[in-house]
């Protein structure tokens, strides 16, 4: 093992100072291939631009000679990955935590009929049996026995190692490094495509909320909202702020109704809105490309931010070291430079309370 971590190091030392055997003469009109696709990006579809590691020249963290480095590290935890698959499309990757077939996942991908494909090549049947919000994770029973849990890290992982995404069989996601300490990720912990929207603009009004703006064909405008009535309630409760108005209509998933009761021309009136699905928001960071990003990709109580670079629907398989350890579980590609994993040590308290509500308090994670 000490031998492919020193070739790793030297082939990443490499790859950061764009050098290779003969590579750096290479032309743009005749670039290296490319690396393996995953699953998730053969569903996607073809994208028009090259990842942000690809490079026509010298090597890349995802070089094959750097991947292949990673590979025997890669294989114990690759055994452990399963791909989740909703109404039989690709929806996340997902991390046997047992024998018994627990396996953990990115909770807000699973929408639709669960099935997962294990390293045999089997689909079979899964059901949710534990949530957490907060971290955006799940725990998932399948129905396979027998399986390889996934080896966890016994120590933090500390800013500067080396790191990898893995997906089911022989393949090796990406390769990066750890960015920084875990650190709080602040944001709304509702995906943005689940998220209500009434299409309204609020601003001050002598009596308090007034409506400065109704979107056209907004579900407000269907609901007869006009510009110039004051938001009183929602849903029986008083509104206070404009904040409050935000945050209670984002609360609500598209397609829920809302009664409201407005003030327009000294006169109450009761209106009922049925929300509806917002546009796709852009960060302003966003322009920087390396996308696609994840629905859900802020609103974590702790992260370890890393530079994988990773498709939004390989989210919820292990990100290892170079010992094959998971040091968390990927859980969103947020930035250009950055992707998310919860620590190990989050993601195994979390299963453990799980598991524990189950009748299963002997559970005992594998480290190393």
């Amino acid at each position: 093992m000490k031998t492919h971590i020193v070739r790793l190091v030297c082939l990443l030392c490499c790859a950061a100072a764009g050098c290779g055997s003969g590579r750096a003469a290479e032309s743009v009109a005749d670039p290296p291939a490319g690396p393996r696709r995953s699953a998730a990006e053969v569903e996607a579809g073809p994208r028009a631009a090259r990842r942000p590691w690809q490079s026509w020249n010298g090597l890349t963290t995802n070089d094959t000679s750097v991947k292949a480095a990673f590979a025997q590290a890669a294989r114990p935890a690759a055994a452990a990955t399963v791909r989740i698959l909703a109404d039989g499309k690709p929806a996340a990757l997902g991390t046997v935590v047992d024998a018994g077939g627990h396996v953990v996942t990115k909770a807000s991908l699973l929408e639709g009929e669960l099935t997962c494909r294990i390293a045999d090549g089997r689909e079979v049947e899964a059901r949710i049996v534990g949530s957490n919000e907060d971290y955006d994770i799940a725990l998932l029973k399948i129905a396979a026995a027998g399986l390889t849990p996934v080896i966890w890290r016994s120590a933090p992982a500390p800013p500067g190692i080396f790191v990898a995404a893995v997906e089911p069989g022989d393949g090796l996601l990406g390769i990066g490094v750890v960015s920084a300490e875990p650190r709080k990720i602040r944001g709304s912990t509702r995906p943005q495509n689940r998220r209500g929207w009434l299409g309204i603009g609020l601003g001050d009004h002598p009596a308090g909320l007034g409506i400065t703006s109704v979107a056209g064909g907004s579900p407000a405008e269907k609901a007869g909202l006009e510009v110039g009535d004051r938001v009183e309630s929602i849903n029986g409760r008083a509104m206070a702020s404009a904040d409050e108005v935000v945050q209670t209509v984002g609360g609500h998933a598209p397609g829920e109704r809302l009664r409201m009761v407005v003030e327009r021309g000294g006169e109450e009136r009761e209106i009922e809105a049925v929300l509806g699905k917002p546009e796709p928001r852009r960060e302003p960071q966003d322009h920087w490309g390396g996308g696609p990003f994840s629905e859900r990709r802020w609103g974590f109580p702790l992260a370890l931010p890393h530079d994988v670079v990773i498709h939004p629907k390989d989210c919820g398989g292990p990100l290892i070291d170079t010992d094959g350890n998971a040091v968390g579980i990927n859980i969103a590609r947020a930035l250009r430079v950055a992707s998310y994993a919860i620590p190990a040590d989050a993601v195994q308290t979390v299963i453990a309370e799980w598991l524990g509500r189950r009748g299963k308090s002997a559970w005992a994670p594998r480290r190393r």
